[in-house]
């Protein structure tokens, strides 16, 4: 008999957000595994058309709102910070008799697949038997990288705060819940390591097609994401303000695109006409197809960049970072192009915008990299391990 299996996620799996993309695809590996149910617990309510695609594919058994949950008083901020076992991490909470609700599933599921340690603390419990809890970023190391970044000292000393907060938090993560999934093996130690830390890799769906690629009469540069997040905004900003102008200088006809929200009012604060802000665009295929390549510059974040797989699933040759390339492995100068420094991205990316054979090279060897470690099909056996470990378990998440 196929075990019953609770998938617990926040956001939508036919958003646009990557980690919807990630909550898409894995519900669909789960339902290949077992009965699937999901149940929603989210701030930002999923819109009519969301919730009508969602029934369409899976069997949405509740949703439950977050409400506010401020931190109370000076005892409560002290135990924010110190007290491992407290749960209002982020200031958010699911109501109590909702919380009753999501004890029927529980009791009538094998297995609860968690996305994310915000929606279990949401639910005020801490021991959580059954689960695997699906760290696909981590905070401690979010606010760690950050912190070389943030200008002032009050910020820069939230950033230590919150950084030393959280590692005591995930140190008892591998006490709350029975299995523990992180993106790649070098978060694996961070953990604890052991049998019960299991690698699932961020993926991209293979297009269907590769549409033709755009008829630019100039050459160009690409970047997708959500720019109202830090580590793309950061990343964006140092790009524009390190590498940009010497690129242009270069190659003078060159024009950088942008997708993802925000984007727009991104690319018009740099009061520059040859970077276009092209905001949300329904299929970024068509538009990536047009790129010389594609740039992940980002400096700071916790988890693995799902643009990165993105790119390799389209064909596109990738410039970024070596904190951008973290999860993945891609190899510099065979995958794609990895630079540090300014300088040396700045060369990266002249190399694609002059020379289309490199890029080529690359995305040849990329796609062949793709389809053995970041197709969907190919991480369905690190999702089925992970549920038949956790089905073997007796179920206390101490064992």
């Amino acid at each position: 008999m196929p075990p019953k299996i609770l998938f617990l996620c926040t956001a939508s799996p036919f958003g646009t957000s990557g980690s919807g993309v990630r909550t898409l695809h894995l519900a669909r590996l789960l339902a290949r595994i077992g009965d699937l149910r999901l149940a929603v617990a989210t701030g930002r309510d999923w819109t009519p058309e969301q919730l009508t695609q969602t029934r369409a594919e899976f069997d949405l058994a509740d949703y439950f709102p977050y409400e506010p949950a401020p931190i109370g008083g000076p005892i409560n901020r002290y135990r924010q910070i110190f007290d491992r076992r407290f749960l209002n991490t982020n200031g958010v909470r699911v109501m109590p008799n909702h919380a009753k609700r999501l004890q029927g599933l529980l009791d009538t599921s094998d297995v609860v697949w968690i996305h994310t340690q915000k929606l279990a603390n949401a639910f005020g419990r801490f021991h959580w038997p059954k689960s695997i809890i699906d760290v696909d970023d981590y905070p401690s190391r979010f606010h760690a990288s950050a912190i070389p970044h943030s200008p002032w000292v009050v910020p820069k000393l939230r950033r230590i705060r919150n950084a030393f907060a959280w590692r005591r938090r995930e140190a008892v993560w591998a006490e709350r819940f029975s299995i523990l999934t992180v993106c790649k093996e070098a978060d694996r130690a961070h953990f604890g390591g052991g049998p019960r830390v299991h690698v699932v890799p961020n993926g991209f769906a293979p297009p269907v097609f590769l549409p033709t690629p755009a008829a630019r009469a100039e050459p160009c540069l690409g970047m997708i994401g959500d720019f109202t997040y830090l580590p793309n905004h950061n990343g964006l900003r140092w790009f524009q303000e390190h590498c940009w102008p010497e690129v242009r200088q270069r190659v003078p006809h060159c024009t950088l695109r942008l997708i993802g929200k925000a984007s727009d009012e991104i690319a018009k604060s740099f009061r520059d006409d040859r970077i276009v802000g092209l905001g949300y665009v329904p299929d970024t295929g068509v538009e990536m197809a047009g790129w010389s390549g594609m740039i992940v510059p980002t400096r700071l974040g916790g988890g693995t960049h799902l643009k990165v797989a993105e790119g390799l699933a389209r064909r596109v040759p990738i410039v970024t970072t070596p904190h951008g390339a973290r999860g993945y492995t891609i190899k510099d100068g065979e995958h794609a192009l990895i630079a540090a420094e300014a300088p040396a991205f700045t060369d990266a990316c002249v190399q694609l915008l002059t020379k289309p054979d490199l890029g080529r090279r690359l995305t040849g060897a990329g796609w062949d990299l793709f389809n053995r470690s970041y197709s969907w099909d190919s991480i369905q056996p690190a999702v089925e391990t992970a549920v038949q470990h956790c089905l073997s378990l007796s179920g206390s998440p101490r064992n």
